[in-house]
């Protein structure tokens, strides 16, 4: 697993927050997985159809190549992660973050109404 590092201050240049812009882009990486993730099951689903009704006895244990072709395929691409940080910095997306709504009590002044006897 390779490490690259990331220069904070570039970071810190569309928002002010270094935190919300971390946890963005761990969203969008995050997002990112999981369809790359659902891409992957997809593709694999013929291969776990055949291991788990198989025609013949041997097909349980088999490894298919082209299993194992998928899997290197997904294995090789950019990692999620690396993909939405330099997604972030080539402005492919951006965030902005919703600010709770203060809610301002009006207090009612209750007026005494006497008949006037």
């Amino acid at each position: 697993m390779s490490v690259k590092p990331v220069d904070l201050n570039m970071l810190r240049s569309a928002h002010s927050n270094l935190y919300e812009t971390v946890v963005a882009i761990s969203k969008k990486a995050k997002k990112l997985h999981d369809e790359e993730r659902a891409e992957l099951e997809d593709k694999l689903l013929p291969f776990k159809e055949m291991t788990r009704n198989p025609s013949s006895e041997s097909e349980s244990d088999k490894v298919f190549p082209e299993q194992i072709a998928i899997s290197l395929e997904f294995e090789s691409r950019e990692k999620s992660s690396h993909k939405a940080v330099a997604d972030y910095f080539e402005h492919k997306y951006d965030y902005t973050i919703d600010k709770p709504v203060e809610k301002k009590v009006v207090q009612i002044e209750e007026d005494d109404e006497t008949d006037g006897d």
